[in-house]
């Protein structure tokens, strides 16, 4: 795999687990990048990711393919929260992902190009050397864009073609897609207008809260002061009714859930 070019840079991702303002970011994720946030979390991912950088894959084959079984086509750093990663799903894990075809342009064509250095958001082409295909990364501030582009035509010279008719379950996912590359091109970045955010990421920047706590080993009690405060989990924590501990439990659960596998339902 070879990085073709890549530009701009992202801010540093920190915080802590206890701090509920550490999560506030997250709720203006668009749905893929909570894919991403649960899986970056999963410590078998972080074992196979630990043994590709080591030089050691996690099956005798090159390092992309020890990827796929997450549905990535490379290995991203788990450290890099969404907004500094730049992850690559495969094709048929998510929907999103813009299939193009670059074709000669022909002279007196009106259309526009897609030239990243002109973009003001980070870029990144990846070439895998199989079947002249490229994995073009467009990403701001946990939005990306994903091409995977056939053709051996410079970006910034072809004409992109994509199916018209593409399979029904990816129709609306796809046309979404088309919108957000002409924008970018049009714009210049990843306008927030196009990437709506999952609908759900109030209770999941709760969820994902208690799930570091559970990863940190703290004990419930000390993931409820973290999600309700001191005061509360004082008044309410010996209720009989176990308001607190069955949320906590809740909490833990579904978030085990998404990081083990669940996340996939974010690239559906």
């Amino acid at each position: 795999m070879n990085l073709v070019a890549s530009n701009a840079c992202a801010p540093e991702a920190k915080g802590d687990w206890r701090d509920p303002e550490t999560y506030r970011w997250t709720t203006s994720l668009p749905r893929t990048a909570w894919a991403w946030e649960f899986l970056r979390r999963n410590p078998r991912y972080g074992s196979d990711y630990a043994s590709h950088l080591a030089g050691h894959p996690t099956v005798n084959e090159p390092d992309h393919l020890s990827a796929l079984p997450w549905g990535l086509l490379r290995f991203e750093d788990p450290t890099n929260d969404a907004r500094l990663a730049s992850v690559l799903w495969q094709m048929k894990a998510c929907r999103e992902v813009l299939p193009l075809a670059a074709a000669k342009m022909r002279p007196g064509t009106a259309v526009e190009t897609l030239d990243l250095p002109k973009l003001r958001c980070r870029t990144a082409v990846y070439d895998f050397g199989v079947e002249e295909r490229r994995e073009v990364l467009l990403t701001q501030e946990g939005r990306s864009l994903q091409l995977t582009v056939f053709g051996s035509i410079p970006l910034e010279e072809a004409l992109l073609l994509t199916p018209a008719l593409p399979e029904l379950r990816f129709s609306k996912s796809r046309l979404q897609a088309v919108k957000r590359l002409a924008d970018v091109v049009k714009h210049g970045w990843l306008r927030p207008s196009l990437y709506r955010r999952e609908r759900q990421s109030a209770r999941l920047a709760r969820v994902i809260q208690a799930l570091d706590g559970s990863l940190a080993k703290a004990q419930q009690r000390e993931i409820a002061v973290a999600l309700f405060s001191k005061e509360r989990v004082d008044r309410d924590w010996q209720d009989p009714r176990n308001h607190l501990r069955d949320h906590v439990r809740r909490a833990v659960a579904y978030g085990r859930e998404l990081m083990d596998s669940r996340y996939r339902r974010f690239l559906d």
